[in-house]
């Protein structure tokens, strides 16, 4: 048994892919910044038997990371796994946005990442654990949005990020990834709202080759196996989970 942390799994996509790291076997301690929504997945993934303990911290904060990782490591031992997922994306132009909405953003995506990334990866040098860490990035990172200025930027940085560290950490064992995903619907998100408007949708999937939305699970199965002993020489990469969407411009005419 694996001891794992997912960081945005209150709801959404860290939820499903604490759920795929649970059904596996593993221990998963769940960070979120929303300690009511937190605490009814847990209760929800322990009233199914798994074994999860949750923390309620933001990712923007790095003293607030470190305690997390310390609390688990007091609790269950080092960490093995860990997933930074937790993001934001508001909509909005880059010329009408405050430096503060630009540093919102920026300091979750991808300050967020960088603590909890860095956080983790001391923890596995210091105990001697050859782990993994898998970092959510987004296809936006490869591909510029209307609206999505501070967002593509942020992921960008992830998919750097998680490279630069894997070239830092890999002689100790531990195994850096990204995964990308495309157009997923992750459903309702309290406080959030609803999927992506669907005119959005319908014009994302017109320009994705499998003809269909992803879901969730498709995301936290590439996770699983980025963090499974299946991808032990794969490091510094980033998986695309996007049905083909980021491969190219798939609408153009052939003739």
């Amino acid at each position: 048994m694996r001891t794992a942390l997912v960081t945005g799994a209150a709801d959404g996509l860290g939820k499903a892919i604490a759920a795929k790291l649970l059904d596996l076997g593993d221990r998963v301690a769940l960070l979120d910044v929303n300690a009511e929504r937190l605490e009814r997945t847990r209760s929800e993934f322990a009233a199914q038997g798994g074994q999860v303990l949750a923390r309620t911290a933001d990712v923007a904060d790095p003293a607030q990371v470190e305690a997390t990782v310390r609390a688990v490591t007091e609790t269950w031992g080092p960490l093995e796994v860990a997933v930074s997922n937790a993001g934001i994306a508001p909509h909005q132009n880059l010329l009408d946005m405050a430096p503060a909405d630009w540093r919102r953003v920026l300091g979750v995506n991808l300050d967020g990442t960088f603590h909890v990334a860095t956080a983790v990866a001391r923890n596995m040098v210091e105990y001697g654990v050859a782990g993994t860490i898998c970092c959510v990035a987004s296809g936006a990172a490869f591909s510029a949005r209307l609206g999505a200025g501070h967002y593509c930027t942020s992921k960008a940085g992830v998919v750097m990020l998680a490279k630069c560290l894997a070239l830092e950490v890999g002689r100790e064992g531990i195994r850096v990834n990204a995964v990308a995903p495309g157009l997923i619907d992750h459903g309702h998100r309290e406080g959030l709202g609803e999927f992506v408007p669907r005119e959005y949708v319908e014009r994302m999937r017109a320009n994705t080759p499998l003809d269909r939305v992803g879901t969730a699970a498709h995301v936290a199965d590439a996770v699983a196996y980025l963090c499974s002993d299946q991808a032990a020489f794969v490091s510094g990469d980033v998986l695309m989970v996007d049905g083909a969407s980021g491969a190219g411009r798939y609408n153009l005419p052939w003739s």
